[in-house]
Protein backbone atom coordinates (compact mmCIF):
# COMPACT_ATOMS: atom_id res chain seq x y z
CA UNK A 1 0.00 0.00 0.00
CA UNK A 2 2.79 2.45 0.90
CA UNK A 3 4.50 1.67 -2.37
CA UNK A 4 1.35 2.53 -4.36
CA UNK A 5 1.01 5.85 -2.50
CA UNK A 6 4.68 6.65 -3.11
CA UNK A 7 4.35 5.87 -6.85
CA UNK A 8 1.15 7.94 -7.07
CA UNK A 9 2.78 10.91 -5.33
CA UNK A 10 5.90 10.67 -7.51
CA UNK A 11 3.76 10.50 -10.65
CA UNK A 12 1.76 13.53 -9.52
CA UNK A 13 5.00 15.40 -8.79
CA UNK A 14 6.41 14.60 -12.24
CA UNK A 15 3.16 15.76 -13.88
CA UNK A 16 3.21 19.02 -11.89
CA UNK A 17 6.84 19.66 -12.81
CA UNK A 18 5.96 19.02 -16.46
CA UNK A 19 3.03 21.44 -16.27
CA UNK A 20 5.23 24.07 -14.64
CA UNK A 21 7.77 23.66 -17.45
CA UNK A 22 5.04 24.08 -20.07
CA UNK A 23 3.78 27.21 -18.29
CA UNK A 24 7.31 28.64 -18.16
CA UNK A 25 7.82 28.04 -21.89
CA UNK A 26 4.42 29.61 -22.67
CA UNK A 27 5.16 32.69 -20.52
CA UNK A 28 8.56 33.13 -22.19
CA UNK A 29 6.90 32.85 -25.60
CA UNK A 30 4.28 35.50 -24.68
CA UNK A 31 7.01 37.80 -23.32
CA UNK A 32 9.10 37.43 -26.49
CA UNK A 33 6.09 38.11 -28.71
CA UNK A 34 5.17 41.22 -26.67
CA UNK A 35 8.76 42.48 -26.83
CA UNK A 36 8.85 42.09 -30.62
CA UNK A 37 5.50 43.88 -31.06
CA UNK A 38 6.43 46.75 -28.76
CA UNK A 39 9.86 47.12 -30.36
CA UNK A 40 8.41 47.34 -33.85
CA UNK A 41 5.63 49.72 -32.81
CA UNK A 42 7.81 52.10 -30.81
CA UNK A 43 9.79 52.95 -33.95
CA UNK A 44 6.61 53.78 -35.90
CA UNK A 45 5.27 55.92 -33.07
CA UNK A 46 8.54 57.82 -32.60
CA UNK A 47 8.74 58.50 -36.35
CA UNK A 48 5.16 59.77 -36.38
CA UNK A 49 5.80 62.00 -33.36
CA UNK A 50 8.99 63.35 -34.96
CA UNK A 51 7.01 64.31 -38.07
CA UNK A 52 4.38 65.99 -35.83
CA UNK A 53 7.10 68.15 -34.26
CA UNK A 54 7.70 69.72 -37.66
CA UNK A 55 4.05 70.73 -38.09
CA UNK A 56 2.69 74.04 -36.90
CA UNK A 57 -0.23 73.04 -34.69
CA UNK A 58 -2.90 75.09 -33.05
CA UNK A 59 -4.47 73.13 -30.23
CA UNK A 60 -7.71 73.80 -28.40
CA UNK A 61 -6.87 74.22 -24.70
CA UNK A 62 -10.37 72.97 -23.76
CA UNK A 63 -10.13 69.75 -25.78
CA UNK A 64 -9.63 66.88 -23.31
CA UNK A 65 -9.22 64.20 -26.00
CA UNK A 66 -5.74 62.95 -26.76
CA UNK A 67 -4.62 62.57 -30.38
CA UNK A 68 -4.84 58.94 -31.50
CA UNK A 69 -2.72 57.49 -34.33
CA UNK A 70 -3.80 54.21 -35.91
CA UNK A 71 -1.07 51.63 -36.55
CA UNK A 72 -1.83 48.05 -37.62
CA UNK A 73 -5.52 48.54 -36.80
CA UNK A 74 -4.99 49.81 -33.24
CA UNK A 75 -5.03 53.35 -31.90
CA UNK A 76 -2.01 54.71 -29.99
CA UNK A 77 -1.77 57.84 -27.82
CA UNK A 78 2.03 57.98 -27.51
CA UNK A 79 4.82 56.21 -25.70
CA UNK A 80 6.08 55.77 -22.18
CA UNK A 81 9.76 55.97 -21.19
CA UNK A 82 10.98 54.66 -17.84
CA UNK A 83 14.76 55.19 -17.70
CA UNK A 84 15.22 53.27 -14.42
CA UNK A 85 13.76 50.17 -16.12
CA UNK A 86 15.37 50.91 -19.51
CA UNK A 87 12.04 50.70 -21.35
CA UNK A 88 10.30 52.69 -24.08
CA UNK A 89 6.81 51.32 -24.70
CA UNK A 90 3.97 52.31 -27.03
CA UNK A 91 0.64 53.01 -25.28
CA UNK A 92 -2.65 52.04 -26.93
CA UNK A 93 -5.62 54.37 -26.66
CA UNK A 94 -8.00 51.68 -25.36
CA UNK A 95 -7.54 48.54 -23.32
CA UNK A 96 -8.77 44.99 -23.40
CA UNK A 97 -7.00 41.71 -22.67
CA UNK A 98 -6.09 41.14 -26.33
CA UNK A 99 -4.53 44.59 -26.66
CA UNK A 100 -2.56 44.13 -23.43
CA UNK A 101 -0.72 41.25 -25.10
CA UNK A 102 0.63 43.74 -27.66
CA UNK A 103 1.48 46.82 -25.58
CA UNK A 104 0.54 48.78 -22.49
CA UNK A 105 -2.89 50.43 -22.77
CA UNK A 106 -4.69 53.48 -21.47
CA UNK A 107 -7.06 52.20 -18.81
CA UNK A 108 -8.51 55.58 -18.01
CA UNK A 109 -7.98 59.33 -18.28
CA UNK A 110 -5.76 61.66 -20.24
CA UNK A 111 -2.63 63.77 -19.93
CA UNK A 112 -4.87 66.74 -20.68
CA UNK A 113 -6.94 66.11 -17.54
CA UNK A 114 -3.94 65.02 -15.42
CA UNK A 115 -5.36 61.58 -14.61
CA UNK A 116 -3.83 59.14 -17.10
CA UNK A 117 -3.83 55.50 -16.00
CA UNK A 118 -1.75 53.00 -18.03
CA UNK A 119 -2.07 49.24 -17.54
CA UNK A 120 0.17 46.48 -18.89
CA UNK A 121 0.84 42.80 -18.44
CA UNK A 122 3.70 41.82 -16.18
CA UNK A 123 5.78 40.57 -19.10
CA UNK A 124 9.45 41.31 -18.52
CA UNK A 125 9.35 43.37 -21.72
CA UNK A 126 6.42 45.48 -20.44
CA UNK A 127 5.71 46.17 -16.74
CA UNK A 128 7.35 43.05 -15.27
CA UNK A 129 9.84 45.13 -13.27
CA UNK A 130 7.44 47.95 -12.33
CA UNK A 131 7.73 47.07 -8.63
CA UNK A 132 11.47 47.90 -8.79
CA UNK A 133 10.81 51.60 -9.27
CA UNK A 134 11.85 53.86 -6.42
CA UNK A 135 10.50 57.14 -5.12
CA UNK A 136 11.75 60.00 -7.29
CA UNK A 137 12.41 57.87 -10.39
CA UNK A 138 11.57 59.60 -13.66
CA UNK A 139 8.73 58.54 -15.96
CA UNK A 140 8.16 60.34 -19.27
CA UNK A 141 5.09 60.14 -21.49
CA UNK A 142 5.32 61.59 -24.99
CA UNK A 143 1.96 62.01 -26.70
CA UNK A 144 1.20 61.89 -30.42
CA UNK A 145 1.25 65.70 -30.57
CA UNK A 146 4.96 65.58 -29.59
CA UNK A 147 4.25 66.97 -26.11
CA UNK A 148 6.53 65.51 -23.44
CA UNK A 149 5.10 65.02 -19.94
CA UNK A 150 7.69 64.53 -17.18
CA UNK A 151 6.70 62.76 -13.98
CA UNK A 152 8.38 61.47 -10.85
CA UNK A 153 7.38 58.38 -8.90
CA UNK A 154 5.63 59.33 -5.66
CA UNK A 155 4.71 55.83 -4.42
CA UNK A 156 4.79 52.15 -5.29
CA UNK A 157 1.89 50.27 -3.69
CA UNK A 158 0.12 46.92 -3.79
CA UNK A 159 -3.65 46.64 -4.20
CA UNK A 160 -6.06 43.76 -4.23
CA UNK A 161 -7.51 43.02 -7.71
CA UNK A 162 -10.93 44.16 -6.47
CA UNK A 163 -9.52 47.61 -5.60
CA UNK A 164 -8.24 48.51 -9.08
CA UNK A 165 -11.13 50.91 -9.75
CA UNK A 166 -9.60 53.09 -7.01
CA UNK A 167 -7.02 54.22 -9.58
CA UNK A 168 -9.64 56.23 -11.47
CA UNK A 169 -9.49 59.90 -10.52
CA UNK A 170 -7.21 59.05 -7.61
CA UNK A 171 -5.64 62.51 -7.67
CA UNK A 172 -2.39 61.44 -9.35
CA UNK A 173 -1.25 62.81 -12.71
CA UNK A 174 -0.14 59.36 -13.94
CA UNK A 175 -0.66 55.86 -12.59
CA UNK A 176 1.02 52.74 -13.97
CA UNK A 177 -0.24 49.33 -12.92
CA UNK A 178 0.18 45.64 -13.54
CA UNK A 179 -0.38 42.29 -11.83
CA UNK A 180 2.13 40.69 -9.53
CA UNK A 181 3.45 37.31 -10.67
CA UNK A 182 0.71 34.88 -9.79
CA UNK A 183 -1.92 37.62 -10.17
CA UNK A 184 -2.93 37.84 -6.51
CA UNK A 185 -2.27 41.60 -6.24
CA UNK A 186 -1.74 44.66 -8.41
CA UNK A 187 1.35 46.88 -8.39
CA UNK A 188 0.35 50.54 -8.55
CA UNK A 189 2.95 53.22 -9.29
CA UNK A 190 1.67 56.72 -8.60
CA UNK A 191 3.43 59.55 -10.45
CA UNK A 192 3.02 63.31 -10.50
CA UNK A 193 4.35 66.08 -12.71
CA UNK A 194 7.86 67.33 -12.14
CA UNK A 195 7.67 71.04 -11.35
Amino acid sequence: MKRKIAITLMSAGIILIGLAAVLLVYNNYENQKAQECSGRLIHSIKEDIASNELKDKITDPFDEEMTVKEIDGYGYIGYLSVPALNIDLPVMSEWDYGRLKISPCRYYGSTKTDNLVVAAHNYRAHFGYLGNLKLGDTVVFTDMDAVTHNYKVDSVDLLMPTDVDKVKDAGDDLILYTCTYGGKKRIIVRCNYVE
